[in-house]
């Protein structure tokens, strides 16, 4: 696997996980904002345990608080 897969693969995960979150908001009735995604993916990352996951949700974080 080469560095463009990986970063591929690091992409999807993080577009992944945002999505996740903003269906699981949508479910609980939360509003969809920016601080309630950022809230959710933090809370999610500290409530996981595996260190790769973790820093997918840091990221996913870091992504959405900037805007990008």
């Amino acid at each position: 696997m080469d560095r463009d897969e990986l970063e591929e693969d690091r992409a999807a995960f993080i577009a992944g996980e945002i999505g996740g979150v903003v269906v699981c908001l949508i479910a609980t009735g939360i509003v969809i904002s920016r601080d309630a995604i950022v809230d959710s993916l933090e809370a999610k990352r500290r409530a996981v345990g595996n260190a790769i996951h973790k820093g997918v949700l840091r990221d996913a974080a870091a992504l959405v608080r900037k805007g990008q």
